[in-house]
């Protein structure tokens, strides 16, 4: 990905949960986002939730038939066998975004807030992607992951515990 810029991921919030309790490790997709290990990348939880809600730093990018890439990662991916096969139907290849570490805001940042904040702002289908000025405008140092130990990131500061 291009310096200076983040992905955007829209995320169901069952899947959201799983990441940041480390039980699920990979994002799936059935296009290939331009992302490379050490790329930022956003959280939007969409469905009820309708938030921004943290962020992970990208630990590799597969790119297997489906079929693979349930062997390698089945177990982690927060679904079961039939849902995989669902969501790759027709997909010769695959691709899983690997979490290498993950943090969620102390305080969501609502969508109402993001249209405030940025006239037009849409969560994307899918993905899109970011520029650093944006990624701070909607989350500050907290979404870029520039906390310091004994400190819990808000939506716009950094509060000392």
């Amino acid at each position: 990905m291009e310096s200076g810029t983040a992905l955007l991921l829209s995320i169901r919030p069952r899947f959201v949960e799983q990441i940041f309790l480390g039980t699920k490790t990979v994002e799936l997709r059935r296009i290939r986002p331009r992302v490379t290990a050490n790329d930022l990348v956003v959280i939007y939880a969409s469905g009820n939730q309708k938030a921004l809600v943290g962020a992970f730093l990208v630990a590799e990018v597969h790119s297997k038939p489906p079929k693979n890439l349930w062997k390698r990662f089945g177990a982690n991916t927060g679904l079961t066998k039939a849902e995989f096969d669902n969501y790759f139907k027709g997909a010769d290849i695959g691709f899983a975004i690997e979490v290498a570490r993950s943090w969620r805001l102390s305080e969501p940042v609502a969508l109402s807030t993001l249209r405030s904040q940025s006239s037009g702002f849409h969560p994307p289908q899918s993905y899109r992607y970011l520029d650093f000025a944006d990624v701070f405008s909607m989350g500050g140092n907290a979404l870029l992951g520039k906390q310091k130990r004994g400190t819990t990131c808000t939506s716009l500061r950094m509060v000392a515990t």
